[in-house]
């Protein structure tokens, strides 16, 4: 199993302590462990940086765990604005429910272009060693711009059905993650 897991690496992964090949996990598959003598220290740190308190945020559990939450209600806005697009559900009299829906999906969208853009600040080009944060960054920059082409040129460019598929690829990547 990790002969492929080392091909699926997000960025915040520390390489050094995998050594890169994931020796641990071969390791901890055979049934081997590591000897308790072993202890591994860490130097006392002096300084808490602005990159590091964002790391340290991105690699938390309650942030992969908003961010999972905000994927699943930003899909859930988008198919119910397609539903109202095809007609299934049928809108109020002034068409305000598919406004309304777009503008939150496009307002967590922002959210989550802000976190890619946080994240190639704070990793630099360790972020663009990483493939599945480069293509889920893509994935939220094609979308961002596919909604706000969609708010002046509503009804001449549907592309909501290829909005929501870039939308479900996030959802791939979190449980990559």
């Amino acid at each position: 199993m990790s002969k492929y897991l080392k091909h699926f690496t997000v960025v915040g992964d520390d390489p050094v302590q995998w050594s890169n090949d994931y020796r641990k996990w071969e390791e901890e598959e055979a049934g081997e462990k590591q000897p308790d003598g072993e202890i591994k220290l860490e130097p006392p740190r002096r300084h808490i940086s602005f990159q590091y308190m964002m790391k340290k945020l991105f690699s938390s559990h309650r942030f992969q765990i908003g961010v999972v939450c905000l994927v699943i209600l930003d899909a859930l806005l988008v198919l119910g604005e397609l539903l109202m697009d095809l007609k299934i559900i049928h809108p109020d009299r002034y068409n305000i429910t598919p406004k309304v829906f777009h503008y939150l999906s496009l307002s967590i969208l922002t959210i989550f272009l802000v976190e890619v853009g946080f994240k190639v600040f704070v990793y630099r080009r360790e972020f663009f060693y990483h493939k599945f944060e480069v293509l889920d960054g893509i994935v939220v920059i094609v979308s961002f711009i596919l909604d706000i082409v969609l708010i002046f040129l509503e009804h001449e460019f549907e592309a909501v059905g290829l909005l929501i598929l870039l939308r479900l690829w996030r959802v791939a990547r979190i449980i990559n993650g």
